[in-house]
């Protein structure tokens, strides 16, 4: 019973790994697309704009929301009432547009 039971599950596992891609040869087909595509980028400081972008807005998004929401009215309740409002929609809509995941 239990033969026959794991010579059909082996069969159905085997015929589905020969109809999905390897991985492997994808994962290198991608590196080696990856390396001619960087390549040929010319070599620019104007080319590291996006990560910096990328750490001022991941620092903004984080004074947003542990500075303001949990460290100010904790430890100085008073300044509450000084700051500005908040931007954490503007921020949260460049950070995500930024990371490709929409607005």
């Amino acid at each position: 019973m239990w033969a026959l039971l794991g010579k059909l599950l082996g069969g159905v596992a085997g015929g589905l790994s020969r109809s999905l891609p390897d991985r492997g040869r994808q994962n290198d087909a991608q590196s080696r697309i990856n390396e001619t595509e960087a390549s040929g980028a010319p070599a620019s400081r104007l080319r590291l704009w996006r990560s910096f972008l990328g750490w001022i807005l991941s620092l903004l998004f984080a004074w947003e929301v542990v500075g303001r929401l949990v460290v100010i009215p904790l430890f100085f309740a008073g300044w509450e009432r000084d700051l500005p409002p908040s931007a954490l929609e503007q921020i949260m809509a460049l950070l995500l547009g930024m990371l490709g995941l929409g607005f």
